[in-house]
């Protein structure tokens, strides 16, 4: 078995074993509890659905509209959509494609010469702005298999290019055309066809050749009675033929580089379809996939299959946009635990409902699945279509009946004023304190005039009947506790731990008092007091 065809079957088996396992069954999805739909949620017809989800898949709107770095995500996906997969199917498969819809195509012909330097060039672009997008906003979200992706499809296309241009250079591959095409060459006319391709396709001979006017005349009309019917001149194809007279004036192809190139260009596809299925490396299949399946709905609370949370789970292309709009992101910063962030969590998760029915959750997954405030903003942004709020509120219900319901769950069991009791003694810090946080700092909420504003755009207040049995504390109520030096007393506050973080307390304050931050940093310093307390039991 030559190197093709065992490539190509390991490539294979590697693709059906990987996406065996990655799509059985739907199981992992289907551990998690079902949710009642949303009674907002307008079911769309089947044919609009589809016609919506087809559009999130080839204008990528998502990621036009994803926030910020949108436009600059979107150019580069759509250079690297339009570049690459032309260059998939109408190259790497023409013998199955491109001959079977186009008599007479040969891949040394126009347009196609030209068309697969234009294609090439296009979907590195698209690389290079994807990767200056990651490096500029996420390079400290980013893992090696964020840069594993777009590291093997530069190799491919570079290689590819380096192929090319050697292939351009080389003797060796004029002479078996020679010797496939024109076996009758005498030594008067093969040097001619030598000068011609020489002078007008960069064939790198190890000899010198003649230059005259007549020889090159000569050489000119042999290639048009043998060669020019399926060689067009290598100048169309203008980036790779730029790259062969580039190439180091000793270098003489004719030593076994256009054999490594093709090797080690054949052996990089079979890699990425052998990786295809495993890891990030399936998000263009699951992600297409996954917006087809939502039909253009950005919304959470539309029903949920097994099926469908296990695609989603798949789906995910570690774009970084969920984690960039996260409510509660800031608490990575300060906490450390990667599972606060979204697309980690997501990650985390997956494996935990893949790992059977009776495997414990990574305490970093319970933290952060309970630290999230269900803002909606990741699935709103989401270009891959996943509806997040679903998968994290199905989750957290999943962990709180196992058990688990993290430092929160701890937190409710108790009511504000035992926590009180409990946190008193303890050096929390309070107004003229040491402390520098902004619920020590008395300039951060000296300012609150107890208007009612906060509390009155909260929608946390707004959906609880009685505001007092089921938060304890109003958001004024806090800054007034926070006045009065009563920090303790904050802590333990259901409105604390209930707060969404959706900032609209902060936004219409007409004191400018950072409400939302201030909610916040309780809340974080619960966390590490009950943290701590766990550590010492």
């Amino acid at each position: 078995m030559d190197f093709f065809s065992a490539g190509l079957a390991l490539a294979c088996l590697s693709f059906v074993l990987g996406l065996a396992l990655r799509l059985r069954g739907g199981r992992p999805g289907g551990r998690l509890p079902r949710r009642v739909p949303a009674s907002g949620h307008v079911h769309k017809g089947r044919g609009r659905t589809l016609a919506a989800g087809l559009a999130d898949i080839v204008l990528l709107r998502r990621t036009l509209f994803g926030g910020s770095g949108g436009r600059l995500r979107w150019g580069g996906h759509t250079l690297l959509v339009l570049g690459f997969l032309p260059l998939l199917f109408l190259h790497a498969m023409d013998g199955i494609v491109t001959r079977q819809l186009f008599a007479g195509y040969e891949p040394t012909l126009e347009p196609w010469q030209s068309a697969r330097n234009i294609l090439g060039l296009a979907a590195l672009a698209g690389l290079g702005l994807l990767v200056l997008h990651r490096a500029a906003r996420l390079r400290a979200l980013s893992r090696l298999q964020d840069w594993a992706l777009p590291g093997l499809l530069a190799a491919l296309l570079i290689s590819g290019f380096l192929l090319e241009a050697a292939k351009m250079a080389s003797p060796a591959d004029f002479e078996r055309m020679v010797a496939d095409y024109f076996p009758e060459a005498d030594g008067e006319e093969l040097v001619a066809l030598q000068a011609h391709w020489a002078r007008e396709n960069g064939v790198r001979f190890a000899r010198f050749l003649p230059t005259a006017p007549e020889v090159l005349e000569q050489g000119r009309g042999l290639h048009e009675d043998r060669c020019a019917g399926c060689h067009a001149p290598t100048a169309t194809a203008f980036a790779s033929r730029a790259l062969a007279g580039a190439l180091p004036a000793g270098f003489v192809p004719s030593t076994g580089v256009p054999s490594f190139l093709w090797h080690l260009h054949v052996g990089l596809s079979f890699l990425a379809l052998a990786l295809l299925p495993w890891g990030k490396f399936l998000h263009p299949l699951a992600s297409s996939a996954n917006l087809l399946a939502r039909g253009g709905r950005r919304e959470s609370g539309s029903p949920a299959t097994a099926f469908g949370r296990n695609l989603a789970l798949q789906a995910c292309t570690r774009c970084g946009q969920c984690s960039l709009r996260c409510s509660v992101a800031p608490s990575h910063r300060v906490l450390g635990n990667a599972d606060i962030l979204p697309m980690d969590k997501l990650a985390d998760l997956r494996a935990w409902l893949g790992r059977g029915p009776d495997a414990a959750p990574s305490a970093d997954l319970v933290e952060g699945s309970h630290i999230c405030t269900e803002c909606l903003r990741c699935t709103q942004v989401c270009p891959a279509g996943i509806d997040l709020q679903d998968l994290w509120m199905s989750s957290k219900a999943a962990l709180s009946e196992e058990g688990r319901a993290g430092v929160d769950g701890e937190i409710r069991k108790r009511t504000a004023g035992e926590w009180a009791r409990e946190l008193g003694s303890r050096r929390l810090g309070g107004v003229g304190s040491s402390g520098q946080g902004l619920a020590d700092r008395a300039e951060s909420f000296w300012g609150c005039v107890q208007c009612t504003t906060c509390t009155g755009v909260c929608p946390v207040v707004a959906v609880s009947q009685d505001p007092q049995r089921d938060l304890d504390l109003t958001p004024q109520q806090i800054m007034n506790f926070l006045r009065m030096g009563l920090k303790a007393q904050t802590l333990g506050a259901r409105m604390v731990w209930s707060c969404t973080t959706c900032y609209k307390c902060q936004e219409h304050c007409p004191q400018g008092v950072p409400v939302a931050d201030i909610l916040y940093e309780l809340r974080q310093l619960g966390a590490g007091v009950l943290r701590d307390k766990r550590g010492r039991s």
